[in-house]
């Protein structure tokens, strides 16, 4: 039953009702529910909707929600279902705003929808992460693919990580299969073949190349032999010992060793084989065909719902039904039944997973579910010798925390295990004898699937509600030991970097749209310190594989404690110059110019200091000193994999040009420190003579001022960026001088630029680019002879008039 009452009279009051004997429907009471009439019997799908709204400002006007949007003018007597469309379909909530009906938001299986017009017109908000994944795939692409079933809205496939700028946009996910999308496997070799299933068996195989699918579900032998039943959400197993060897799982299990084009049952039915029609619920049988809500939600029932072959050994594959049964076969063709075997686990429990080790062909791993019979019991077990002996591993998870949905092994560290329930992640370091809460940032939402991308070794995470999450490299949980936490500092494997090309593809998109975060850019470099490391004490230097320095990483803003802490490095070299050191915290040009992406540090319009380059592909080390200790791990950076184009001889090209742009940067840098050194000196000088209590200076000492302060005004736009049309407006006193003509860049921007450019574009420098830094090369040999006339001549000169008139005079820096 449902209930509404009507905003502008409490009187009112509709009821959604579903009853036996003709009494399901809507109905109206005019006297706070004392008597009710019934208007019509509209009511669609009950146990899954029943929602009445009455509109705040209207009585007649009332909505019903179910797999379509049911709205009535006339109190509920008549209905329509043609009004709400072109958006997703089964609605579960509404609000109606009791200023102006015209405005409404309603809550559905495809996320959150606005209506300014009564629900004529509606806008979907795909700016929120709401999606609910039951199970996910991934494959060996770079970067690597997931695929996940949501519910109720297909099953999709989707980059862990893209090269815009920008991060991972709705519009980079693209469906696999309809319906309510479940398990995804995809072809380890072939990642255009994914298998994905919808509800109740609908098995396709597609080939994402053409994106056509064939339906490759298991059928029967003949019209009269009674149909195999699959689950809501039917396992599938791609084979690691033969990629073209499926597994599927229904009341049978079925093996298909060509991809799923032909089948065989290789067991017989794992499950009770109960009619559910026999079985009570809540006291009552479900034979009676009248009975409210019969069999809703549950197309058959009992089937099998987890399925798994070992790793270890090809034939080994463990089953568990919806029915409570666990079985497991050794050699594919006999099974055993040994649900018994399971200590404490009340009769009929749903298995939820069933996962055999990947470090022991006897080993297994298994969760149960209880909450659909009202236990919410914490069931996690481990065998080790095929199911005949059974241990409850669940110390450290809160019982009141609900139920596990799924365990998973590390496929390399086998004591390290992590387990998704109802309220979060859990993490084992000791082979499930102790659990504690894995949190970090992610949401206490219940985790429905998880996977261990086994090459980049990612966490990935499938969420009911909150979408998938990523936890970038876990090598520090990996290869934590019991000695990690009494080592001073202890380094953990670094995987591969890549040096990945990012753009920013397209801008101004408002802000209706969802963008997933990309992992971070670069090597992700974990430390763990056994105490709070002294900033002053730490260095972190990057060498290459000659033992040449390549980056030291500014330790003094970083933010490091005891324990385990990410470092992630931007795969650029030392800046040709180094940045202007200010305050801990305070950002500055300096730092900004060593930022991120784009013709950044000089590159664009701005003064911003030049940054390091991006390396090349190879062999590198990270050393980390800290007091007395040293600790350092080899890394490689590896080439983005769609630069095939760049030819040795073409970087070491562009290597050795950027190389002497360096050195021009530094020549151009320590003029413009001597240039700005005088004219800062000259500027106070000037200034101090204005004091009222300042000497009167000599003609000649005002002279020899004005000589130095025009040669400086000459000099100055080969040192100082002006601003041009991005820069403040002229003075009141520029406006009074003639218009200026064009003027370059000064040098350190110019080299900047040519360092900026060349850096990214993966190519030998362009003959322009090569004429431009001979150009730059000149104009610095010249500004370097006027510099030093300038300290020699001009500077002499006032310093001299200066001394005679006994004042202080400039020091040349």
């Amino acid at each position: 039953m449902a209930l509404d009452i009507y905003r502008r009279n409490p009187n009112i009051v509709y009821a959604l009702v579903e009853a036996a004997d003709g009494g399901t429907g809507i109905y109206r009471s005019d006297d706070k529910g004392e008597n009710w009439t019934k208007m019509s019997s509209t009511n669609p799908r009950p146990m899954y909707f029943s929602q009445v709204r009455v509109d705040p400002n209207n009585d007649q006007r009332v909505w019903v929600l179910g797999v379509q949007m049911h709205y009535s003018e006339d109190g509920g007597k008549t209905f329509r279902t043609n009004l709400v469309n072109r958006i997703h379909v089964d609605f579960h909530a509404m609000w109606i705003d009791p200023a102006n009906s015209n405005n409404m938001l309603i809550g559905c299986d495809g996320g959150i929808h606005f209506s300014r017009d009564r629900g004529r017109t509606w806008d979907a908000k795909y700016n929120i992460a709401l999606a609910q994944f039951y199970e996910i795939g991934v494959d060996m692409q770079k970067p690597y693919k997931i695929c996940g079933g949501l519910q109720d809205n297909n099953t999709w496939c989707g980059p862990s990580a893209t090269t815009d700028l920008r991060g991972i946009k709705n519009d980079d996910w693209y469906t696999v299969q309809g319906g309510d999308g479940f398990y995804a496997q995809i072809d380890p070799v072939e990642p255009y073949i994914v298998y994905a299933e919808s509800q109740d068996g609908n098995l396709v195989r597609r080939d994402l190349r053409t994106h056509e699918a064939r339906l490759i579900r298991p059928r029967e032998d003949s019209d009269e032999q009674a149909r195999y039943r699959f689950q809501w959400n039917s396992p599938i197993v791609v084979s690691k010992h033969d990629r073209k060897t499926l597994y599927y799982g229904g009341n049978f299990v079925f093996k298909s060793t060509n991809q799923g084009d032909t089948w065989r049952r290789m067991s017989p039915d794992l499950t009770t084989n109960v009619d559910r029609k026999t079985l009570e619920i809540m006291g009552r049988k479900v034979e009676d065909r009248t009975m409210l809500s019969r069999n809703d939600g549950v197309g058959n029932f009992p089937t099998i719902t987890s399925l798994a072959e070992s790793s270890v050994r090809a034939g080994i594959v463990w089953a568990g039904t919806d029915d409570g049964l666990l079985h497991v076969s050794k050699d594919g063709e006999t099974w055993t039944n040994i649900t018994e075997k399971v200590p404490g686990l009340p009769k009929g429990t749903y298995v939820s997973r069933i996962l055999p080790s990947a470090h022991a062909e006897g080993t297994a791993y298994a969760a149960f579910d209880g909450h659909r019979t009202g236990d919410f019991g914490i069931y996690l077990y481990k065998t080790t010798d095929f199911g005949q002996n059974w241990k409850l591993i669940t110390k450290g998870i809160p019982q009141e925390g609900g139920i596990i949905n799924v365990v998973r092994e590390h496929p390399r560290n086998k004591n390290l295990l992590f387990a998704g329930g109802e309220y979060g992640l859990y993490i084992s370091q000791d082979a499930g004898e102790t659990w504690a809460e894995l949190k970090n940032n992610l949401p206490r939402v219940p985790v429905d699937d998880i996977a261990i991308h086994p090459r980049d070794n990612d966490l990935i995470l499938g969420t009911h509600g909150r979408g998938i999450w990523i936890l970038d490299s876990i090598s520090a949980l990996e290869q934590s030991t019991p000695a990690t936490a009494t080592a001073a500092a202890e380094l953990f494997n670094i995987r591969p970097a890549t040096l990945w090309r990012m753009a920013r593809t397209r801008d101004f998109d408002g802000h209706d749209h969802y963008l997933g975060s990309n992992p971070p850019y670069g090597p992700l470099m974990d430390v763990h310190f056994k105490a709070k490391p002294e900033l002053k004490d730490l260095k972190i230097v990057i060498f290459d594989k000659t033992g040449k320095q390549v980056r030291e990483i500014r330790t003094r803003d970083l933010k490091l404690d005891a324990g385990v802490n990410r470092l992630v490095w931007d795969l650029r070299t030392d800046a040709p110059v180094p940045p202007v050191e200010r305050p801990a915290g305070e950002a500055g040009a300096a730092e900004a110019g060593e930022g991120g992406g784009g013709g950044g540090g000089g590159g664009g319009f701005g003064q911003g200091p030049a940054r390091g380059v991006t390396v090349d592909p190879g062999e590198y080390r990270l050393e980390i000193s800290l007091g007395g200790t040293k600790v350092s791990k080899t890394f490689k950076v590896e080439e983005d994999p769609r630069v095939t184009f760049f030819s040795d001889a073409d970087r070491a090209k562009r290597r050795t040009a950027i190389v002497e742009l360096f050195d021009l940067y530094k020549q151009a840098d320590g003029l413009r420190k001597k240039f700005v050194g005088v004219d800062a000196s000259l500027k106070s000088l000037q200034a101090s003579w204005k004091r009222p209590d300042a000497a009167k200076m000599s003609d000649e000492v005002k002279k020899a001022a004005e000589t130095l302060q025009k040669s400086l005004d000459e000099l100055r736009p080969s040192f100082v960026f002006s601003g041009g049309a991005f820069g403040p407006p002229p003075s009141p006193e520029d406006l009074k001088k003639p218009e200026p003509a064009f003027t370059l860049p000064p040098l350190t921007n110019r080299v900047s630029q040519l360092i900026a450019a060349m850096d990214s574009f993966s190519a030998a420098p362009s003959a322009s680019q090569l004429e431009q830094a001979a150009l730059v090369k000149k104009a610095l040999a010249t500004s370097s002879q006027r510099i030093d006339k300038l300290t020699k001549e001009d500077v002499a000169r006032l310093n001299e008039a200066m001394s005679k008139a006994k004042v202080p005079y400039i020091a040349v820096p």
